[in-house]
């Protein structure tokens, strides 16, 4: 089989044979280029070659790559999520994201599959990072993609944006983990997002693993904001489905959610919401969770001396059907949730 690699138009193009070589059962990259120019039978040697703009298009094959590190603007382009498969063999990140300047950076068409190493800021599918001293608006878009890892997406940026479209991701700790140390846009939409155990739990699961989020807010020691943008997902089989925890003194941190149209079922809690955290529901279907929405308030959550944690947000929202989960639809049963709140 014969597959060329060439540059069209500032593209730079890898393609990879189907066949799988005997020895190692890894796919055999057979790169055949007419010309030199623009061959690459790895993707991070071309990443390492790759003029800003440019689109990396990756045909089908399993490729068994170094962790990959994206520092300037392009496209990452595979043949399809069932086509194209990314496997670090190294544990780590799969892909990286980094960079001093404005960038904006598209996934698409893909699966990652990164090693599962018991340690979310060392395994994940992808992650974007930003120092919180540089003031450059970034852009990371993620679509069509399916990531397997024990964090989906890991974001500790600190100015710009992440849109995931059309994708699954399935991980341990979270789906998409958003640690900003500034202010961030998230939006998820047309996303499944599964988690790592099956609701009845069988074997314990659950136990061993670490609070599981399909989305986690919850910023460790520097302030940040985050603006939380869900519709047309489906989140289940998580501790929690939506977390959005604010923590230190008033204004330090902060979580604006936007929920329309998700189905949250299968989960320990659904939604969980603390400290400044604000987030408006529109037509989302909330069942068979063990709790539906929770609060961090008495009877909900146990409040010590670290009651900054204690929800002082707004809860807005109208339409939701929320019903059929085992140990209360919405807690605690006497805030003054909306009216219309629940259909």
């Amino acid at each position: 089989m014969r597959l060329g690699v060439v540059v069209i138009f500032g593209a730079l193009w890898i393609a990879s044979s189907s066949e799988m070589s005997s020895n190692s059962g890894q796919v055999s990259l057979q790169i055949n280029c007419p010309e030199a120019t623009g061959c690459f039978g790895l993707i991070g040697k071309a990443l390492a070659s790759a003029p800003t703009g440019s689109t990396i298009h990756i045909g089908p094959g399993v490729f068994y790559e170094q962790p990959l590190v994206i520092e300037r603007s392009l496209t990452l382009q595979g043949a399809g999520a069932d086509l194209t498969k990314i496997r670090p063999v190294e544990p780590g990140s799969a892909i990286t994201i980094r960079s001093i300047e404005p960038i904006d950076v598209l996934i698409s068409s893909l699966t990652i599959v990164a090693p599962f190493v018991w340690d979310k800021r060392i395994s994940a599918g992808v992650v974007w990072i930003q120092e919180s001293n540089v003031d450059k608006t970034q852009t990371v878009v993620i679509k069509d993609s399916e990531i397997t890892s024990f964090t989906g997406v890991l974001i500790n940026a600190s100015k710009g944006s992440l849109t995931i479209q059309r994708s699954r991701l399935w991980g341990i700790s979270s789906g998409i983990d958003i640690r900003t140390r500034g202010e961030i846009a998230v939006a998820v939409e047309d996303t499944l997002l599964d988690g790592p155990f099956l609701y009845d739990d069988p074997i314990g699961l659950s136990r061993l693993v670490i609070i599981s989020s399909a989305i986690s807010f919850m910023p460790d020691d520097s302030p940040g904001r985050a603006y939380i943008s869900l519709k047309n997902n489906q989140m289940q089989l998580w501790h929690l489905g939506l977390k959005a925890i604010s923590i230190g003194y008033e204004g330090w941190s902060r979580a604006e959610v936007l929920l329309v149209n998700n189905m949250i079922a299968y989960n320990k809690v659904g939604v969980h919401l603390g400290g400044d955290s604000n987030a408006e529901f529109r037509e989302n279907t909330i069942s068979n969770n063990d709790n539906g929405v929770t609060l961090f308030l008495p009877p909900c959550a146990s409040i010590n001396s670290y009651d900054i944690l204690a929800f002082r947000g707004q809860v807005r929202g109208k339409d939701n059907v929320i019903i059929d989960n085992k140990k209360g639809d919405l807690c605690p049963p006497d805030y003054p949730w909306p009216p219309g709140f629940r259909k």
